[in-house]
C-alpha cells in the first residue's frame, strides 16, 4: 500500500523528532544522580560518602548505639561514625551558677580587662576525673591562638606576658598577619578553682586569683564538660565534630578527631537508655 505524498511528509517529521529527542532524554536518565539508597553508604550503598568540613561542624544525631553513631549536618549529609574511631569524645550538660565550688575547676577565656581579669560570655566546669581534661594557670594569648613571646625576635627589647598592644604591633611588623587580626584584641585564658562568686574569681597557682566578668548584659552561661561514649548519645542530640586531618574517611566510618556532645539535660539528670 502506498501512502500519499501528505503522509510520507508526516511519517518524516515524526521520525526525525524521536531521533532528536530519544537520545538526550535517555543521556539524561543515566547521567541523573537520582537519589535512593545506592548514594548513602550509612544504607549499604556503593558510592563513597561526601567529605566532611575539615574545620568540623554541627550535626544532629539519627542513631547510636554502643558501637555506631550516625550524625547529619546541615546539608542532609549523613555520615556513619564508628565508636573506636573517635580520638576524644566529650559531652557538655546545662550548669548553673550554684554549681560552683572550691572543689570545681573553672576554665574561662576571653579579652583581658586588666592583669589578672577576664571578661567572657561563657564558662566550663570541670568535676571529679574529668579535671585531668584541663590544667590550672593562666596564659595570654593573642589573635588566632598566637603565643606571647617573652622577648622581640629581633633582640631589640623585652616584653612582659601581658603586654598585649606590644605584642600585636610585634607581629605586625616582625611577622605577616592578615587584615582581619588587626585590632583583635588579646585573649587570656585561666583555670582554677571556683574562690569566689559574685564576682567570680579563679584561684590559679602562684597564689593569686583571676576575677571574671560578664561580657554582656546577657551574663554569664554555664555548662559542665565531662567525657563521653556512645552509650550517652540519644536521637536529635546535637554533636559538633572535627574529622580527622590525615585521614578524615576510613573504610566504613568518619575519623573523628573531636566530637563533643550537647545535651539538653543536667549530668545528674541523665539515666542511660
Amino acid at each position: 500500500m502506498k501512502l500519499p505524498a501528505r503522509g510520507w511528509m508526516r511519517f518524516a517529521l515524526v521520525s526525525l523528532v524521536a531521533l532528536a529527542v530519544l537520545p538526550r532524554s535517555m543521556h539524561q536518565a543515566r547521567g541523573q544522580n537520582w537519589p535512593g539508597p545506592w548514594n548513602n553508604l550509612t544504607a549499604g550503598g556503593i558510592l563513597p560518602l561526601p567529605g566532611p568540613s575539615p574545620q568540623g561542624s554541627f550535626t544532629k544525631v539519627l542513631f547510636a548505639n554502643s558501637r555506631w553513631m550516625v550524625v547529619e549536618n546541615e546539608k542532609k549529609q549523613q555520615f556513619p561514625i564508628a565508636a573506636d574511631s573517635i580520638n576524644q569524645f566529650l559531652i557538655r550538660w546545662p550548669a548553673y551558677a550554684g554549681d560552683l565550688s572550691p572543689s570545681i575547676l573553672v576554665e574561662a577565656i576571653g579579652p583581658g580587662l586588666t592583669e589578672m581579669s577576664i571578661q567572657t560570655n561563657h564558662i566550663d566546669l570541670f568535676a571529679g576525673s574529668d579535671q585531668t581534661l584541663v590544667q590550672p594557670g593562666y596564659a595570654s594569648v593573642l589573635p588566632i591562638q598566637r603565643p606571647v613571646t617573652a622577648i622581640d625576635p629581633t633582640f631589640q627589647r623585652h616584653m612582659n606576658g601581658f603586654d598585649i598592644a606590644a605584642q600585636n604591633t610585634l607581629y605586625s611588623f616582625v611577622y605577616p598577619v592578615s587584615t582581619g587580626d588587626n585590632g583583635i584584641p588579646g585573649q587570656m585564658h585561666a583555670v582554677g578553682n571556683a574562690v569566689g562568686v559574685d564576682p567570680l574569681r579563679l584561684g590559679v597557682p602562684g597564689n593569686n586569683f583571676v576575677t571574671v566578668f560578664p561580657s554582656g548584659p546577657g551574663g554569664i552561661s554555664i555548662t559542665q564538660v565531662t567525657r563521653g561514649s556512645n552509650s550517652f548519645a540519644q536521637k536529635g542530640d546535637l554533636a559538633f565534630v572535627t574529622p580527622n586531618q590525615v585521614r578524615p574517611m576510613g573504610d566504613k566510618s568518619l575519623n573523628v578527631l573531636h566530637l563533643v556532645l550537647y545535651k539538653s539535660i543536667r549530668r545528674d539528670q541523665f539515666s542511660p537508655p
